[in-house]
């Protein structure tokens, strides 16, 4: 309400802004015929006097103030509420991220349920590989197609469904943390192997 408030006084104050460039194209397109007695008269009587107290309003030193301090509160209030928009759909962009994690964690477990780790899930590594992509996109540590080589798919599952939580519950600097504590863990099986 506030926000539409002060965009509804803003815009009052630009007409005495654009009031000269109104009158100039009135007088040029409508005003034009002076054969016409109720244009002359709707000029002379009503047009005229508007105009010249609008451009005498628009002259006045505070006036001027007014609308440069209105016109940056509302870029201001402009900006916010794109930052706010932009926010709210990276947030929700996240915790589809993390849905999908959750999803993709049950997937494999299920796959993986019995043995031939990792054949039973290679047609799940592409999906996959795209949601590291996906995840690394939002500053998130992933882990690569290395992952695969693992013994098993333990690491993957619990990875894929504890950053999935934190993402789904908008815990996004958890998630983060969460992701990066993953990492030594990966690395560790690599120099082991």
């Amino acid at each position: 309400m506030l926000k539409k408030l002060l965009f509804g006084i803003w815009g009052l104050l630009l007409i005495p802004l654009i009031a000269p460039v109104a009158a100039k194209w009135l007088a040029e397109h409508i005003f034009s015929d002076s054969r016409g007695a109720a244009t002359t008269v709707f000029r002379d009587a009503i047009a005229t006097p508007a105009f010249t107290h609008l451009l005498a309003l628009g002259q006045q030193p505070w006036f001027r103030f007014a609308v440069v301090f209105l016109t940056g509160v509302v870029v201001g209030v402009a900006l916010e509420w794109l930052s706010r928009k932009s926010g709210e759909r990276k947030a929700d962009r996240l915790r589809s991220l993390g849905w999908k994690f959750r999803s993709l964690s049950e997937s494999l477990r299920l796959r993986t349920a019995s043995p031939g780790w990792p054949d039973n899930a290679r047609e799940l590594q592409p999906a996959m590989l795209s949601l590291f992509g996906s995840a690394r996109k939002f500053d998130l540590w992933a882990p690569n197609e290395r992952a695969f080589q693992l013994p098993d798919a333990t690491f993957l599952c619990e990875y894929l469904r504890c950053v999935g939580k934190h993402l789904e519950d908008g815990d996004f600097d958890d998630a983060r943390k969460e992701a990066l504590s993953w990492r030594p863990f990966l690395d560790q099986v690599k120099r082991n192997s």
